[in-house]
């Protein structure tokens, strides 16, 4: 009788080992850390009542040829935008390890909110009667996918898709009708093309979606055809301050990508737009610096200012094939 239950205490053992081993959690592996030229995305200043007002502005740029940034200073006066130029950014390469073996690889950007660091950003405004506001316009480049990748995303038909070349995989973000709000800011950055957006429709009840249609959505991205926008002139710089100042005020205008407009135009999803998806994070999208005041990016409140977004682990993150 001993040797027996030795022999199931054995087993069990084993098993116990066994299923922790499944349990266990992957674990992500720094496998290198390395360095890898970004552009900033624009930031959009005005004064709170269209007055002109000094402000300061300090950031961190790279110069081709040079090992490291360096640090642009500037005096300006509203409205304007900053940004758009490279910057030089240090991330690390992840591997996720499950039992000894690589099942996935990402790349973290290691952020430094000091001087010549990729996320440095000062912005004073020299005012000691006005306001000042800002918002970010996300100046990620746009990319398709390739026919091999575009058979492992759910278009419905994919011979009813006049340009299968023309399907996106990435682009500017936020979205506002359609387009990026990149496009109504400086509208030659457009494509000058018909592109074509995953899309499905439905009904989002409580959280449990259900599915009748999907397809590739037609978006013309061709000024004066802009999503849903016919725009002869490009927006001024305060029009897109109003788009962010109605949409932190609750108004559903901007979304973080076309997945989230689509959730709320295509299945009358609540809570998808750019306020609510991100009103828990650090990083700014749109906010206001008091007279004589002084924002800069730190780890606790920071502008989203390098343009990198990861489809799949967010904003610290970027995919190497979408750049």
């Amino acid at each position: 009788m001993k040797h027996i239950l030795l022999k199931i205490f054995g087993i069990l053992a084993a098993l116990l080992n066994i299923c922790g081993m499944c349990n266990k959690p992957p674990e992500m592996e720094v496998k290198a850390t390395k360095e890898k030229v970004f552009n900033h995305n624009y930031v959009v200043i005005n004064s709170v009542d269209n007055s002109p007002v000094e402000v300061e502005v300090s950031y961190s740029i790279f110069v081709r040829g040079n090992s490291d940034n360096i640090i642009k200073t500037e005096r300006k006066t509203t409205p304007f935008v900053l940004g758009g130029e490279e910057v030089k950014v240090i991330y690390d390469s992840l591997a996720t390890m499950y039992a000894g073996e690589v099942k996935s690889t990402c790349n973290k950007i290691q952020r430094n909110y000091t001087p010549k660091g990729a996320d440095y950003l000062s912005i004073k405004n020299l005012s000691l009667t006005t306001d000042i506001e800002y918002a970010v316009v996300g100046n990620q480049s746009i990319t398709y996918y390739s026919l091999a990748e575009l058979n492992s995303v759910d278009v419905g038909d994919k011979n009813a898709i006049p340009n299968k070349l023309k399907v996106l995989k990435s682009y500017p973000t936020p979205i506002y009708k359609e387009t990026p709000v990149l496009y109504l800011l400086y509208p030659e950055k457009a494509p000058q093309t018909q592109v074509y957006v995953p899309w499905s429709e439905g009904r989002d009840d409580k959280g449990l979606f259900m599915t009748w249609s999907v397809y590739a959505k037609q978006v013309m991205l061709k000024p004066p055809l802009l999503g849903e926008l016919t725009l002869n002139t490009p927006f001024s710089a305060q029009e897109v301050l109003n788009l962010y100042k109605k949409e932190f005020q609750g108004q559903s205008l901007l979304f973080e990508n076309y997945k989230q407009y689509n959730y709320h135009i295509g299945y009358s999803s609540p809570e998808r737009s750019l306020w609510y998806r991100t009103r828990l994070f650090n990083m700014q999208w749109y906010g206001k610096i008091a007279a004589g005041k002084e924002f800069e990016n730190k780890k606790e409140a920071f502008v989203f200012f390098v343009n990198s977004v990861s489809k799949y682990m967010g904003y610290g993150y970027f995919d190497e094939r979408d750049y």
